[in-house]
């Protein structure tokens, strides 16, 4: 299973655990933190492939209170369920919940893995942003090559999957291409701007972001803001006020 930690940035691969530690890879190292660092279990379709049993002993090793408030929040769940008849009264609860859980979450996962096809196939192709608008912001991510020598902007301007860089990076898996960090895109007009950074990998780097991106928007004037969330500054610059 993959994690998110409090004390840096990125995926990491669960490789062992217990109650004092837990044991991560990467493509480059092998660490060990303590069980406070965990922040939170990657999102998108990076642990789909694990089960709902092997999150909830993870999370009742490594931060028990968490998972009892976890446990007793399913059990609220399922008293409501009971009361508005979702769950049948003769078959047991757990096993019923249990199903439940399984079921939807197999489903939601066909779909998910449905709408990443239909993405990719779209995003392959040699689309023309050159009228494309977005003013409230999305998030992009940049990819390299295995050799690490070349780079490409990608993103889900369409709304394919949600804006995530987890999630986006989902999309472009079926490449051999991987993520290395990402950010947040605007385009006001002709102008295209690349601010902030991405939660899960990192902040993006000024030259390269700005390379990749006049590929998707030639003609645009390009602007970027590495690690620089969107100010008062920001928005007078690119939205000037009619008077």
């Amino acid at each position: 299973m993959k994690i998110h930690l409090n004390s840096r940035q990125g995926l990491y691969e669960v490789a062992t655990y217990g109650r004092n530690s837990i044991t991560l890879s990467t493509k480059h190292e092998t660490f060990q933190v303590p069980v406070n660092d965990f922040k939170a279990f990657a999102g998108g379709y990076w642990n789909e492939d694990v089960s709902k049993e092997e999150m909830d002993t993870f999370l009742s090793v490594v931060q028990p209170e968490k998972y009892k408030k976890q446990f007793e929040l399913e059990n609220k769940i399922i008293s409501l369920a009971k009361r508005i008849d979702m769950i049948d009264s003769d078959e047991p609860t757990k096993e019923k919940y249990e199903k439940w859980w399984r079921d939807e979450a197999a489903d939601n996962n066909e779909l998910r893995n449905k709408m990443r096809s239909i993405a990719y196939q779209v995003y392959s192709q040699n689309l023309d942003f050159s009228k494309f608008q977005n003013h409230k912001g999305i998030k992009f991510i940049i990819q390299t090559d295995f050799n690490e020598t070349n780079f490409r902007f990608c993103w889900d301007p369409y709304g394919f999957v949600s804006n995530g860089h987890s999630a986006i990076s989902g999309i472009f898996r079926a490449d051999d291409w991987f993520t290395i960090n990402g950010g947040w895109i605007k385009v006001i007009d002709e102008n295209v701007i690349l601010y902030s950074e991405s939660g899960d990998y990192g902040v993006y780097d000024d030259t390269i972001a700005l390379n990749c991106a006049q590929r998707v928007f030639p003609g645009k004037k390009i602007h970027s803001f590495a690690g620089r969330q969107w100010d008062e500054e920001l928005e007078s610059k690119f939205f000037p006020l009619p008077f």
